[in-house]
């Protein structure tokens, strides 16, 4: 039972992670993406 247990909890913490870890690379493109918009937005104001 205890095993059963413990290995329920390692695949919930690898599904987090997973999670985790996908969810920070989406952040990161889409900051990449507004970086570049804020950077067009600032050159079309400075003209």
């Amino acid at each position: 039972m205890e095993l059963i247990k413990s290995k329920g909890m390692v695949i919930f913490l690898v599904i987090v992670l997973g999670v985790t870890i996908i969810s920070s690379i989406n952040t990161k493109k889409y900051d990449e993406k507004n970086e570049k918009l804020e950077e067009s937005y600032i050159s079309l104001n400075k003209r």
